[in-house]
């Protein structure tokens, strides 16, 4: 992620009773919240990554660590050179700070340097979901339709919004569910005035502490005039590990705009 976009206590487990399939396909409402009673539910992620990155027309193989403190803090380090850090991103509600060790420069500023690299219009909750298989919580809920789609739930809204903020463009939005676990096995967002979709598909999952975490992703940007993509495993996964996200920058490195 971080390349694409630059040189590139403990919880338990939500768990309701799960309802029957056909009781999900009357109710949207149900399915929705059986959805986000079997999300991942968290303090703290950590995983090592790697995979291969499409960006401007070109190919990329990405390495390094993944780390989340929900809802505060995102941060990624990439290590694709003998295990050298090349590059690190610090990403939290309103501040994206973003360092280059390959060039000696850094920056700091909002989500608009990730969503100017990608195409799109991302928040941090919106990015956290997507690399976790969640859900937006932070969006509508009242108008999903539910059907039966290729063996999985089809979830479909038309017009989705920021419960912060109604009066912000919609989105459309599908989520495919898996018939067994209720876990997202595909979502597709669409911003049909500024044509922009995010779409993120989960192929393989592994349970930690009786939750199941997407391990293998595949994330696909695309606007009017750009592509970008984004596939990946990760390893070494552990839940509710306090994790460090320091972020400093040299006193040589040059300050970037965008």
């Amino acid at each position: 992620m971080i390349l694409l976009a630059g040189s590139f206590n403990a919880c338990k487990p939500r768990r309701d009773i799960t309802p029957a399939i056909d009781d999900l396909l009357r109710s949207p409402e149900r399915a929705i919240r059986t959805m986000h009673a079997n999300q991942a539910n968290f303090d703290f992620f950590s995983a090592r990554f790697s995979g291969n990155a499409f960006w401007e027309n070109s190919n990329y193989n990405v390495s390094g660590t993944l780390r989340i403190q929900k809802d505060q803090a995102i941060f990624l380090s990439v290590t694709p050179l003998l295990g050298i850090e090349v590059a690190r991103v610090l990403i939290t509600p309103d501040t994206v700070k973003f360092l280059n060790r390959l060039q000696s420069s850094y920056f700091i500023g909002d989500m608009r340097f990730i969503n100017n690299m990608l195409g799109t219009d991302l928040d941090f909750y919106m990015l956290q979901a997507i690399l976790t298989g969640n859900d937006f919580e932070h969006f509508t809920n009242d108008n999903f339709r539910i059907s039966d789609d290729r063996g999985m739930l089809l979830l479909s809204s038309p017009s989705r919004r920021r419960q912060d903020n109604r009066q912000a463009p919609p989105i459309e939005h599908n989520i495919w569910l898996d018939r067994e676990n209720y876990r997202i096995r595909q979502t597709i967002v669409y911003d049909s005035e500024k044509r922009r979709m995010i779409r993120a598909d989960y192929k393989g999952f592994e349970r930690l502490d009786g939750q199941l975490l997407p391990n293998d992703l595949a994330l696909t940007f695309t606007d009017a005039s750009s592509r970008a993509e984004l596939a990946y495993r990760t390893s070494r996964t552990s839940l509710n590990s306090p994790q460090e996200m320091t972020f400093s920058v040299p006193s040589r490195y040059k300050l970037i705009d965008f």
